[in-house]
């Protein structure tokens, strides 16, 4: 089965090529190296879902495609990945498509960063302080604008400066546990074990 991603992030032209890095590294030490699945950066959350659709439409029998964006916010138990994108954005679930079809970075993908700690503090090097990042387990309930607030905190001093978005986050991403943001992550378990058991 050829897997493709379609993945919020890295803009065509901008930084599509460190989002297809960034991803394609992490998903290798969880276990797919030797069967990645195709990366496609596609910049805003609706030109992810665009190009899913298109790519759904002209699928063929042997591919699977998937679709993978920030939830943006808190998504309420119960509710399946297709049933909180039709009532947040609006989004209808493609003909021939199943929930594993669609897969959520909850509430963003900062919140992966801080299940793996370790790799942030080597990151950022001298200067980091640990301090204002929330302490608590359960990463996919930050709020969104706090785990940005977070990282700004505790990047400020460091040796690489102030965490921006396209100027760490796929460098970042490429160096992350897999493990350890799969213990703390339901949502990214659930994207890991769909591609295991898909990519097989």
């Amino acid at each position: 089965m050829r897997v493709k991603i379609y993945v919020e992030g890295g803009a065509p032209g901008g930084l599509d090529r460190e989002c297809r890095r960034g991803f394609g590294k992490f998903l290798e030490r969880a276990g797919l190296r030797g069967r990645m699945p195709r990366i496609i950066a596609c910049g805003s959350r609706d030109g992810a879902y665009d190009r899913f659709c298109t790519a759904q439409r002209n699928a063929h029998t042997n591919e699977f495609i998937i679709l993978l964006v920030d939830s943006e916010e808190g998504i309420e138990a119960g509710v399946g990945p297709w049933g909180f994108l039709r009532n947040r954005d609006g989004w209808n679930k493609p003909s021939g498509t199943g929930e594993d079809n669609a897969h959520l970075m909850v509430q963003c993908m900062e919140a992966w960063f801080l299940a793996d700690r370790d790799t942030l503090a080597q990151f950022f090097g001298d200067g980091f302080n640990a301090n204002p990042l929330p302490n608590r387990p359960d990463v996919e309930n930050i709020p969104k604008s706090d785990l940005y607030n977070a990282l700004r905190g505790a990047t400020r001093d460091s040796r690489k400066g102030e965490y921006g978005k396209g100027r760490h986050s796929f460098d970042l991403l490429a160096r992350l546990d897999p493990q350890k943001v799969t213990q703390a992550s339901p949502y990214a378990k659930r994207l890991v074990d769909t591609l295991l058991s898909k990519s097989g």
